[in-house]
């Protein structure tokens, strides 16, 4: 016999640690080692693990939680308190096989999460999220409307849930990675790359613009999802914290149809002097070891971010970003040359302190402009 619930009720408090569930008959919190990989899969079960640790000088900390059930109620519950409040139905025609669970990590406005509701059928009326939800589907299938478009979704499918939008979904069997933008983040990257007012900026489909747009999200968030969840590390350099936001929300751009799409067609803007593209480098070069993004550039220059691009782009043949990467590439080169790995310097510590979350991509870079491997600079 099947069981339908429509009990969720409607949750505004977001949380990340001490979360408390409702209707929860145990729920147990624990601060220590972080067990990304255990799952507590019992009957009337639930298991909330909550890790804090020292992060480290100059890092900014990874908030990590996790928390399986077999009670549908109360992951739905989580979902209101956590992304977005929704009225929900459930069909489980067999309760023994419910296994529903959430694992999420976040650092300032960027968070990755994983999450399951196997063994049940999940509908659900949502309110429009507080931030943009960009989904990849690794198990299930199901659909996702809104108004006028309606996603059929299957494993390997990729989704973004607009900020604001108000959705309709039927998810079976349904288990995703999730990476969560704030708008604010989405409308700065937006203004910078096509100078679209703030108001202008709109997501206009859940679906991705082409199959190597859809796989190319999925690399981005797989990435982003291993860097936040797997990583062994309580903290973040905020270089790399900052650099994976840009990349999530740059990829969103590429990857989602919006009005920045169109808006790339619109006139540029009026020229920048070459002293203030030269005060706008040497700020850069003075801040390399700092998160800072172009809007802090562009308002040091008294200028707007998207003519300060124009004016990288024509007096250095990059952006404003591609200089800071090349200036902290250069400050990498140095640290690797005056290090000494007896006394426990390492490739991927410099590499993280300058901005590179990935070594292998942090190496492929240095080859290319150095010609060896970083490692045989700091060997010799």
């Amino acid at each position: 016999m099947a069981r339908w619930s429509g009990k969720s009720p409607v949750l505004t408090a977001r949380v990340l640690s001490g979360w408390a569930l409702p209707g929860a008959k145990r729920v147990t919190a624990s601060l220590g080692k972080q067990k990304c990989c255990a799952q507590v899969v019992s009957a009337n079960k639930k298991e909330v693990r909550v890790t804090s640790k020292a992060t480290g000088a100059g890092k900014v900390p990874i908030r990590r939680a996790e928390m399986s059930t077999q009670e549908m109620d109360v992951i739905a519950d989580l979902i209101n308190r956590q992304y977005v409040e929704h009225k929900a139905w459930f069909r489980c025609p067999a309760p023994s096989r419910v296994d529903a669970g959430l694992r999420l990590a976040a650092t300032g406005s960027l968070e990755a999460a994983v999450g399951r509701y196997r063994g049940f059928d999940y509908h659900a009326q949502a309110s429009g999220p507080e931030d943009h939800l960009a989904l990849v589907v690794l198990n299930g299938e199901g659909t996702f409307t809104r108004s006028g478009e309606q996603l059929r979704f299957a494993r390997g499918d990729v989704i973004l849930l607009a900020s604001g939008e108000r959705y309709m979904t039927d998810m079976y069997d349904f288990a995703y990675a999730l990476v969560r933008i704030s708008p604010q983040t989405l409308t700065a990257l937006a203004e910078e790359y096509t100078g679209l007012p703030p108001g202008s900026m709109r997501i206009e489909s859940m679906a991705p613009v082409s199959r190597a747009a859809r796989a190319r999200w999925s690399r981005t968030s797989a990435f982003i999802c291993c860097q936040l969840l797997d990583s062994p590390s309580a903290g973040i350099s905020p270089i790399v914290a900052k650099e994976m936001t840009r990349l999530a929300a740059a990829t969103v751009l590429d990857v989602f149809p919006s009005t920045a799409m169109t808006a790339a067609d619109r006139p540029g803007p009026s020229r920048v002097p070459p002293a203030t593209a030269r005060r706008a480098a040497a700020f850069l070069e003075a801040h390399a070891e700092q998160p800072v993004t172009v809007a802090d550039v562009a308002e040091v220059a008294g200028v707007t971010p998207r003519s300060l691009q124009y004016a990288f782009r024509r007096h250095y043949e990059t952006t404003v970003m591609g200089y800071l990467r090349q200036v902290r590439l250069e400050h990498a080169h140095r640290q690797l040359q005056a290090a000494d790995p007896a006394a426990g310097a390492t490739v991927a510590a410099i590499a993280r302190r300058w901005g590179w979350a990935s070594p292998a991509s942090f190496a492929s870079t240095y080859h290319r402009q150095y010609g060896q491997a970083p490692s045989v600079t700091l060997r010799t």
